[in-house]
């Protein structure tokens, strides 16, 4: 079967591109999130491509104040991956690499948006990710992210809210390979890895110079994924090395209120990046880990959904929050001695056991 993307050339295999690989749990994901410099007003939106499964899902979800509005929307696929529109929610690659736009159209649930987000700087590429359960593959990704500043307008709540991108920041990223999509398999390998995550996401914005940090660690703290790259708005382009990150969390739950990363740079020369966590923006608002909107289900030719979150009054780190990001402050001490401060976003998930920490169980909390 032919598709409008067969035109361009783009392909990796001798099939069409309407035609996936081999493993069920192929996707191509676009992730974007947005802030006021105050915090006011924080926004993220996603849409998926899961060619195995032949479907597309989207949400649009947008915090004001201490509320959260989201929308959700998934629909069949139908082989074609060019048409990046599911129900009222659509994203545009204006420029490639550089200027992308999200629209949430008029919808009966009355949030709807026009944002056009201008990248900081080229995006970053990941190194691969690679990881097993036993001799299964679920995790195969490449990812590139990019800050950057947007401008437009959201409505949500019976309000609109005029963006500008001198107040205005965020991140985007791309991207795919292998995860666990849709239904989980039913039939677990024999022998499996034990069930963790310790994940910590922190790009920011500075006056001169934006930042990317991100870090996985097993149960016993080992770390198996972990960068930090400053991008500075000249152009230079430093990836520091040995970062680690200590968190303080609130009292009785796994959301972080504080967060050091200490890394080197090429010279060894120390960096120290303070962060302190503001308002929670939870991503069960664009599906992740929302048990009715999780990606990659089958909710048949078109669904949307909508749902609100009393943002403030989560206290219990429960499904399904248990993966937040939230508008962050921080204080970055440079090896020459200068320091400077900035804003950004600061995502976990804390599942498991995490030895560092004295986290034992799935549940307990520090």
């Amino acid at each position: 079967m032919l598709t409008k993307a067969d035109d361009y050339p783009i392909h990796q295999t001798p099939d069409p591109i309407a035609y996936a690989g081999t493993d069920r749990n192929f996707y191509d994901r676009y992730f974007f999130n947005g802030y006021s410099d105050d915090g006011e007003v924080y926004f993220a939106a996603a849409l998926g491509v899961y060619p195995y499964l032949n479907i597309m899902d989207a949400g649009f979800a947008v915090r004001i104040g201490a509320r959260q509005y989201n929308l959700h929307a998934s629909r069949h696929l139908n082989m074609e991956r060019t048409d990046t529109q599911v129900g009222p929610i659509r994203v545009e690659v204006v420029t490639p690499l550089q200027k992308l736009r999200v629209v949430v159209e008029d919808n009966e649930h009355g949030i709807s948006a026009d944002l056009v987000f201008d990248g900081r700087h080229a995006p970053i590429e990941e190194p691969r990710t690679t990881r097993r359960n036993g001799p299964r593959l679920v995790q195969d990704i490449t990812r590139m992210t990019q800050l950057g500043r947007w401008s437009g307008w959201v409505k949500a709540g019976g309000r609109t809210i005029r963006l500008e991108s001198s107040r205005t920041y965020g991140t985007r990223d791309r991207s795919w390979g292998i995860r666990a999509v849709g239904m989980r398999d039913p039939q677990q390998p024999a022998s499996i890895s034990e069930f963790q995550v310790w994940w910590f996401w922190v790009p920011a914005h500075f006056p001169d110079r934006a930042i990317h940090f991100y870090i996985n660690e097993d149960g016993d703290g080992k770390v198996w994924n972990r960068g930090l790259v400053v991008m500075h708005d000249d152009g230079r382009v430093e990836h520091l090395h040995d970062a680690r990150l200590t968190v303080g969390f609130i009292p009785g739950t796994r959301y972080p209120h504080t967060a050091t990363i200490l890394a080197k740079d090429e010279n060894g020369g120390q960096f120290r990046i303070e962060i302190e966590s503001g308002p929670r923006f939870y991503l069960s608002g664009i599906g992740y880990m929302n048990p009715e909107w999780t990606h990659g289900l089958n909710k048949g030719p078109l669904a949307v959904g909508y749902d609100e979150i009393a943002s403030d009054e989560i206290v219990r780190h429960e499904a399904p929050y248990q993966h937040p990001q939230a508008f962050a402050k921080l204080t970055m001490h440079v090896p020459n001695g200068d320091q400077m401060t900035g804003f950004g976003c600061l995502e976990s998930i804390v599942m498991g056991r995490h030895g560092p920490t004295a986290l034992a169980s799935m549940f307990d909390v520090p």
